[in-house]
């Protein structure tokens, strides 16, 4: 990799290209979402993307992570221990020579049927990115994602105004009756209802499985709480490890927990100091 520094708008494009090439010539599909894929898809306005989203299936997600792992990529976001890599929807890694970080994700929140990845792959697309082709997911996937991402921090009320700030933002139109079909067959039929109903479409007559309604109801990410549920349950041996790690942090989660939340960085204990205020204030 060249000594010269990247500013974030070239690590972007250029990273989803090297890191989807990387991962092909390991035998590995993945798709590029969010970020400039989703621009010239035409359902995201040009706007600068601080990382590079990844999917792929979730049975080669843990290779997946290996392979840039090698490629000299850290993981500075949960470190599961064995057996709890289906509990989270993504991993995050930085490179020491790249200013973005990746996501890379085995799941993508509000989509729940079993098979979302190959229904993906099936209805995928190509763009063009940093003059080189990029494999994405077909345009009415992409502006439901656009439509989760967007609810997922939302209260349910406000839920029906970010839909129609999403279809407001896309440059192209989708036909709710498509757009219903291309939900319905990632399990966001229920998920992705008010972007339905944004673009003219009806809500759905039969009622959400437990799934659904769960999520609908709480669609936040995966946190420290989960992790320390599902250690306790499914690898209790592993809890005093885990725990270690989420008091001390190292020092490269450290660096990305302040990057995520605004923090300018002065030191781990810093970090470690105002992860504490902000559980007290809880």
């Amino acid at each position: 990799m060249s000594s010269i520094p990247l500013t974030l708008a070239e690590a972007v494009p250029l990273g989803t290209v090297w890191l989807q090439r990387l991962l092909a010539d390991a035998g590995i599909r993945s798709l590029a979402i969010k970020g400039p894929a989703f621009v010239e898809l035409g359902v995201r306005r040009p706007r600068q993307s601080n990382d590079i989203d990844l999917l792929v299936a979730p049975e080669v997600y843990a290779t997946a992570t290996d392979v840039l792992v090698a490629g000299g990529w850290k993981v500075v976001s949960y470190n599961l221990p064995p057996g709890l890599e289906h509990t989270k929807y993504s991993v995050t890694l930085r490179h020491d020579q790249m200013p973005a970080t990746v996501d890379l994700h085995q799941r993508f929140e509000g989509m729940l049927a079993q098979d979302v990845f190959d229904t993906l792959w099936h209805e995928r697309e190509s763009v063009v990115i940093a003059h080189q082709e990029v494999t994405t997911v077909g345009r009415d996937h992409a502006l439901i994602m656009e439509l989760l991402n967007a609810v997922k921090p939302q209260p349910p009320t406000a839920r029906a105004v970010a839909a129609g700030q999403v279809v407001d933002r896309a440059a192209v139109t989708c036909d709710p009756h498509d757009l219903a079909a291309a939900a319905r067959a990632v399990g966001a039929r229920h998920t992705a209802a008010d972007l339905i109903v944004a673009l003219g479409g009806e809500r759905p007559t039969d009622p959400p499985s437990s799934e659904e309604a769960e999520w609908i109801a709480n669609p936040f990410s995966y946190n420290r709480l989960d992790l320390l549920r599902d250690t306790m349950r499914q690898a209790p041996h592993h809890l005093p490890q885990v725990l270690l790690e989420q008091l001390l942090l190292t020092p490269d989660a450290a660096k990305f927990w302040a990057l995520t939340n605004d923090l300018e960085y002065r030191g781990r204990v810093q970090v470690l100091w105002h992860r504490v205020r902000r559980q007290m204030a809880r």
